[in-house]
């Protein structure tokens, strides 16, 4: 583990990067030029190799490379005892262009953030290890952290390979299952994203979250004949919610009445409650090889409720490189980020999703209630989108 850093000129940038990378490793310190151009490398002993090895970074012959990570398969690829695990790339890369370094790295088994350096060019590449870059005057620099180059430095994509001087790239491959999970409530918007879901992969299931709140029996009934009309699975998850309930109405033995004030503001907020969920959602992928989670996040609640905003699922997902085991893949689809109810209706309705069946009301009686604020929203959405509402409502 360490620092990788480098550029197209050794200037006093550049050493000030230099010495702020060290913060990472103060083991050893190697450099190497071509011309202007250099990559350094300030090493972290890791408890399990020789606190001084026969051999330093950077490596290679008529190339250089620096790298950050562990590598698993090294003695397979000729690394001897007592030399450093990064030898191995150095021993199977062919450094020619961004294409042939992703097939070279196919060999590796490990992580990985890697510099190469050749007489008129540096590439950079990546799986979870981070590698970020700048430009100063006309000259590009990269390193191992934001904070080493700068606060307008830019992340090399997690999972990628980059050319430093014409940012030409391409993605590193990573195994992610053509099998989803739907997050399904039961609710009109859950369902309506199973039935294009279904349409888009080789095999769905259901997951319901038990959190506790008034309706749940209505809402796994509700996923429970959703699941029969897909002849699909479901997995009932229970969460304890009893530590952090918050002032949420959903675990109130009083009937839930926000109507239109609950669409404007979150009166029925539960804490962080989508966040809990995706995390959940996402271990669950990767334990059970499924590549994709469907939630039905939407524009209209986004106005009252932050964790239905589009850039919260971009951002999430955005984190999700680092959450799953390397090489694994795992991704969060919103079909109804930019929808307002009307249009959740009709897509639910393009897509064949048995909306009929769903269950939007916060309260658990035997029909719809008719004053919360789902029941307020789905009334609206049905009759603004001219699709027949098979809906019971007491009101």
């Amino acid at each position: 583990m360490c620092s990788i850093l480098g550029g197209t000129k050794f200037n006093e940038y550049a050493l000030e990067v230099y010495l702020n990378a060290k913060d990472r490793g103060r083991d050893y310190t190697g450099l190497s030029q071509y011309g202007d151009l250099w990559i350094a490398n300030h090493r972290a002993t890791p408890t399990n190799e020789k606190e001084n090895p026969v051999q330093n970074q950077p490596f290679g012959k008529g190339f250089k490379i620096v790298h950050n990570g562990t590598i698993s398969n090294d003695e397979e690829l000729g690394v001897g005892e007592g030399r450093i695990d990064s030898e191995a790339i150095s021993n199977v890369i062919n450094p020619e262009n961004i294409h042939t370094i992703k097939k070279s790295l196919e060999m590796i088994k490990g992580s990985f953030a890697i510099a190469v350096m050749k007489k008129d060019e540096i590439i950079l590449a990546c799986n979870y290890k981070p590698i970020f870059y700048i430009e100063k005057n006309g000259e590009m620099f990269f390193s191992s952290l934001k904070w080493h180059l700068g606060k307008d430095a830019i992340r090399v994509k997690p999972y990628s390979i980059l050319n430093l001087m014409t940012k030409e790239s391409v993605d590193i491959d990573r195994n992610q299952p053509n099998k989803a999970i739907i997050i399904c409530s039961g609710g009109l918007d859950s369902t309506s994203i199973i039935g294009y879901a279904n349409k888009k992969h080789d095999e769905i299931k259901l997951i319901h979250f038990n959190y506790g709140c008034k309706a749940t029996n209505k809402e796994i009934e509700a996923v429970n004949k959703i699941a029969n009309y897909y002849k699909c699975e479901y997995d009932v998850i229970d969460l304890d919610y009893n530590k952090f309930k918050g002032n949420s109405t959903l675990f109130k033995d009083a009937d839930v009445k926000s109507g239109k004030a609950g669409v404007e503001y979150a009166l029925d907020w539960v804490p962080a409650r989508n966040l809990i969920m995706l995390s959940i959602a996402t271990g669950y992928c990767e334990a059970n090889d499924y590549g994709y989670i469907y939630l039905g996040s939407n524009l209209e609640e986004s106005g009252a409720y932050p964790d239905n905003e589009e850039q919260f699922i971009i951002d999430f997902n955005n984190l999700l490189y680092g959450a799953v085991n390397n090489g694994f893949k795992v991704e969060i689809v919103s079909p109804l980020g930019g929808l307002m109810k009307k249009e959740i209706v009709e897509f639910g309705k393009k897509w064949g999703s048995p909306i009929s069946l769903s269950w939007s009301c916060y309260n658990g009686g035997d029909i719809h209630c008719g004053e919360c604020g789902p029941c307020y929203m789905r009334k609206q959405a049905f009759k603004r989108s001219g699709v027949l509402d098979k809906t019971e409502y007491k009101i």
